[in-house]
């Protein structure tokens, strides 16, 4: 009984050491790190969107979570990387798969085509 048990000890400490080593490789880009990320925050409906990328989080519990970009919500200046779609004869700007359309103050609506 006591070999069975030195066993088991010795594989659950293997185990966490090759958890361990694992976790030390792992790529640091996944997480936000707000200080080499420049992000613009909007107030839509009492509600705070953070886009950081082009992507947009509301902010709960200290912690950015992902959030669909409301329509209605409107932007001073467009996230960098949007190109310049034509449907139904209105003209978008598109960034991973939102739609911005351009108001005649020089604003920018998310919009759904």
């Amino acid at each position: 009984m006591k070999k069975l048990k030195l066993i088991a000890l010795m594989c659950f400490a293997m185990a966490s050491f090759s958890n361990i080593s694992a976790q030390s490789t792992t790529d640091k880009k996944a997480t936000i790190n707000s200080t080499d990320k420049k992000l613009e925050k909007i107030t839509h409906k009492d509600i705070d969107y953070y886009i950081i990328d082009g992507i947009w989080y509301a902010k709960i519990n200290k912690r950015f979570v992902l959030r669909q970009a409301p329509k209605g919500a409107r932007l001073k200046k467009l996230p960098n990387g949007t190109e310049l779609v034509t449907m139904g004869g209105i003209k978008y700007h598109k960034l991973n798969g939102i739609f911005y359309k351009k108001l005649k103050n020089g604003e920018y609506e998310v919009s759904r085509p």
